[in-house]
C-alpha cells in the first residue's frame, strides 16, 4: 500500500486517536479522518497544533515518522519509532562492527550514485550532464579525493545558470524550498532506517557526535537531486529565484516521496522503494551484500 504524507499548517487544530483513525478537530467540529495505517509520513506545521500521547503512540506503533516544523515553517524536529529492541540490539552489532574499508565502499557507491542523480537532472533540463558523468569513475572507496564536492559546484553553477542563485541553507527563497524538501527526503530515510532495525545516529560517512541522523544523512545523498528537480520546476514555472515558502509550494515539494523511482529495474514510488534500500544496507553492514540498492529516477 503506498503511505501517504500528511502536512498540518493551519491551526487551531486538535489531533486525536479515534478506532484506528487520525481526527482533526477544531472548536469541537470534526475537519477531517484519516486511517492512521495510510500514513508514512506527518508533517506539523503550525504553532497552534495540539495532540494526545494516544495518537502519538499509535502512530509510532505504525512506523509514522512525525516532522515538526518552526516558526518559519522548516523541519526541526523528527520523530521515529523503534519496533523491535531485539532487531535493534542486532542491528547495532552490525554497525558497530562494520570495518572501515566496509563503509568506505558504501559511500564510494552513494557518491557515485548522488552525481549520476545531478547528471541525470541536467541532461532532463538542460540537455548536458555538464561534465559530471566524467567525474563518476573518479570516486574512488570513502571519496578521498572529495569528488562529491567537485561536482556539487559545477552542478549548482548548471541548473540555475542564468541566476546569481548560491546553495546556501541560510539563505531564503530557493534556498528555504531546498531545506524544506530535503528536511523531508531526510525523514523518510530515517524512517525506513529504523523500520530496518538500523540505527540513524551511526553513519558510514557523516559523524558528527551531535547529530542523532548521521546514517540518514549518508543514504539520502543520491535524493537531493529529485528535491532539486521540484525546486527547478517551481522556479520555471514562476521565472524567478524570489519563491516563498506558502502553503501551495509546500504541498508540490511533498510530491517528492511519490515520484517514480526504479531499484533493480522495477518501479516504485519513492518513500515505498527506501524499505528496499535500507534492507540492502543491512545486508551491506553484514558482508552479505557488496552492492546498496540505491532508488534512482528512470
Amino acid at each position: 500500500m503506498i503511505k501517504r504524507t500528511i502536512e498540518i499548517s493551519t491551526g487551531p487544530t486538535y489531533l486525536h486517536l479515534k478506532y484506528g483513525q487520525m481526527k482533526l478537530s477544531r472548536d469541537g467540529d470534526e475537519l477531517h479522518s484519516i486511517p492512521i495505517e495510510d500514513i508514512g509520513v506527518l508533517v506539523l506545521s503550525h504553532p497552534a497544533i495540539s495532540y494526545t500521547q494516544g495518537l502519538f503512540m499509535e502512530l509510532l506503533d505504525n512506523n509514522v515518522a512525525v516532522l515538526f516544523c518552526n516558526h518559519r515553517h522548516l523541519p526541526e524536529g523528527l520523530l521515529l519509532p523503534f519496533q523491535d529492541n531485539q532487531i535493534h540490539s542486532k542491528r547495532l552489532r552490525l554497525q558497530v562492527n562494520t570495518t572501515k574499508p566496509t563503509k568506505k565502499r558504501m559511500w564510494q557507491q552513494i557518491v557515485r550514485a548522488k552525481i549520476k542523480s545531478q547528471a541525470w537532472l541536467l541532461i532532463e533540463k538542460h540537455g548536458d550532464d555538464a561534465g559530471l558523468q566524467k567525474l563518476i569513475p573518479k570516486v574512488y572507496s570513502g571519496d578521498p579525493k572529495n569528488v562529491e564536492a567537485r561536482a556539487a559546484r559545477t552542478y549548482w553553477k548548471f541548473l540555475f545558470p542564468e541566476t546569481d542563485f548560491r546553495r546556501r541553507p541560510e539563505e531564503g527563497h530557493l534556498n528555504s524550498l531546498l531545506n524544506y524538501g530535503y528536511a523531508v527526503v531526510r525523514a523518510a530515510v530515517a524512517r525506513s532506517l529504523t523500520a530496518a532495525g538500523l540505527h540513524p545516529s551511526m553513519g558510514v560517512h557523516h559523524h558528527n557526535k551531535y547529530n542523532p541522523y548521521c546514517l540518514a544523512d549518508d543514504m539520502m545523498e543520491p535524493f537531493r537531486p529529485f528535491v532539486d528537480e521540484i525546486v527547478f520546476d517551481i522556479y520555471i514555472e514562476r521565472e524567478t529565484t524570489k519563491v516563498q515558502l506558502v502553503q501551495s509550494i509546500k504541498k508540490e515539494l511533498l510530491r517528492v516521496l511519490t515520484m517514480e523511482v526504479e531499484v533493480k529495474d522495477l518501479g516504485y514510488p519513492f518513500l515505498e522503494s527506501l524499505h528496499l534500500m535500507a534492507a540492502s544496507a543491512v545486508k551491506c553492514f553484514a558482508n552479505e551484500e557488496k552492492q546498496l540498492a540505491i532508488p534512482k529516477r528512470p
